[in-house]
């Protein structure tokens, strides 16, 4: 389910998932949005990673994981 976020949405709560520098250009994005529309528990987390994000970007060979389960 990707809730209308493409790149964020297909996360995968049960598995890894990673993105590489060149997905933070769709990824940033979509944090920002999160960031100002969702409710504040859900929007205070996404500031937090798209600070993550957006050192992602900044750098190479770094890469934004989330660990499912």
């Amino acid at each position: 389910m990707n809730d209308g976020l493409p790149g964020i949405g297909y996360v995968d709560k049960y598995d890894d998932t990673v993105f590489n520098r060149s997905q933070m250009r769709l990824v940033i994005p979509e944090l920002t949005q999160l960031g100002t529309s969702a409710p504040a528990a859900v929007a205070e987390a996404a500031e937090e990673v798209l600070a993550l994000a957006r050192t992602v970007e900044r750098l190479s060979h770094r890469y934004l994981v989330f660990n499912g389960d």
